[in-house]
């Protein structure tokens, strides 16, 4: 705590002031340097004001000083630097013509940030002030850990979130503010005083709220582009993420699910047999011949039939039956809640399909090979991998007879 003697002199001044102050008193908690700001005003006010309207002109100069220190801050927030130019304008007019000196340099008073240092003190003869700003040092974080592309756009965007929103707010407490003033003339129209010295400070505070309101402007006319930018990012990302994880999960020349992903999505199905009791049918079919394509036509002919299959033939099945690319030159094709009958049904007009079908390469027509298939149903207390092997022999026995065969292996059971 550190005291400094000054003259023992008071002013009366305008109850509307001190109203104001109270007024921008109250606003000034909502941001962390302004809460510190308040603490020390209303410290002040409490040791040197009286409540017949009386201050010591020495709080008066040293406040007047303390704001215009707070107003010229730009670490400030803006919030509480219009807020301290208001103030600070408001107590001009209460200034004495020959303040009492000073013995400290008003630049030692306590600058606004976060933990300020001990306020400074204003000496004359007699009257002494006490400020006292005890305030703990704040908790050095440490730094935070390297964050991944991801995280760093969120953390952008959020940002950006908040300065906008900070921005508004402040944009909002202009208006606050200029209401206050412009209702403090209206009650001083019938006053007596020197208007003049009035109207040129006010002025010059209203200056100063316009250069705050245009950098305010600025700030937000380049937040739109900030944004697109962000977005911009966000969308290449997002772009390669999907594109990752399609990679992952499907089959790259089909584009069909892999193996694993069919057999996680049987597993699942087979929960919900057990659970709801549902029928599942399962069909793994083979290409015919595709090696003697390859051997004649080149291993490209055979991948243009592969992706034929995938997108003309197998592609007419339900939506919500799942193919896949199960092997080399066979697919598996999982029938939810179907009976026997009526995958086999959905089999035929497929085989019928691939008959019917001419692939066209190298300006050559070549009629789509066949295929044989094999299809199955779930038995209780059965594995997704029982159900595959049962599938997979079946197929393996069949073949031994011939092509374009459709072979049924229900369960013995």
């Amino acid at each position: 705590m550190r005291k400094t003697a000054v003259t023992d002199v008071e002013t009366t001044v305008d109850p509307s002031l001190l109203q104001s102050l109270k007024q921008h008193l109250e606003g000034l908690k909502r941001t962390a340097h302004g809460l510190i700001l308040y603490n020390q005003i209303q410290r002040g006010l409490q040791k040197h004001g009286h409540a017949d309207g009386r201050l010591e002109l020495v709080f008066v100069s040293f406040l007047h000083a303390l704001l215009g220190k707070y107003a010229k801050d730009l670490d400030c927030d803006p919030a509480t630097r219009i807020k301290a130019r208001l103030i600070q304008q408001r107590l001009t007019l209460y200034l004495p013509a020959n303040p009492a000196p000073i013995t400290e340099k008003i630049s030692s008073a306590p600058a606004p940030q976060i933990t300020p240092p001990p306020a400074s003190s204003v000496s004359a003869a007699e009257t002494k002030i006490e400020i006292e700003t005890p305030v703990p040092m704040p908790v050095v974080s440490p730094p935070p850990a390297p964050m991944g592309r991801q995280e760093k756009i969120e953390e952008m965007e959020d940002t950006l979130a908040q300065k906008v929103t900070e921005s508004i707010a402040v944009d909002k407490q202009f208006g606050e503010l200029l209401e206050s003033e412009r209702e403090v003339l209206q009650k001083m129209e019938n006053q007596p005083g020197d208007f003049n010295d009035l109207k040129q400070i006010l002025v010059r505070g209203l200056n100063e709220l316009i250069e705050e309101r245009q950098a305010l402007i600025e700030k937000l006319s380049g937040a739109g582009e900030y944004m697109k930018a962000v977005e911009a990012d966000r969308e290449r990302l997002r772009l390669e993420l999907n594109n990752a994880l399609k990679h992952s999960l499907a089959d790259e020349l089909t584009g069909l699910p892999k193996r694993d992903v069919f057999v996680r999505q049987l597993e699942a199905e087979i929960g919900r047999v057990k659970r709801y009791g549902f029928s599942l049918a399962l069909a793994v079919i083979d290409i015919d011949k595709l090696e003697s394509v390859n051997n004649r036509y080149g291993r490209d002919a055979g991948d243009a039939v592969l992706r034929c299959y995938a997108s003309q033939i197998l592609s007419k099945f339900r939506t919500y039956d799942l193919i896949s690319r199960y092997e080399g030159d066979s697919f598996v094709v999982l029938f939810p809640n179907t009976q026997k009958d009526g995958a086999m049904h959905a089999l035929e007009k497929a085989r019928k399909t691939a008959a019917g079908t001419f692939l066209n390469h190298n300006g050559k027509n070549l009629p789509l090979p066949s295929f044989s298939s094999v299809l199955t149903q779930f038995s209780p207390g059965e594995t997704a991998a029982a159900l595959l092997k049962r599938a997979d022999d079946t197929l393996s026995q069949a073949k031994l007879g011939g092509f374009n065969r459709l072979v049924v292996a229900l369960p013995t059971s």
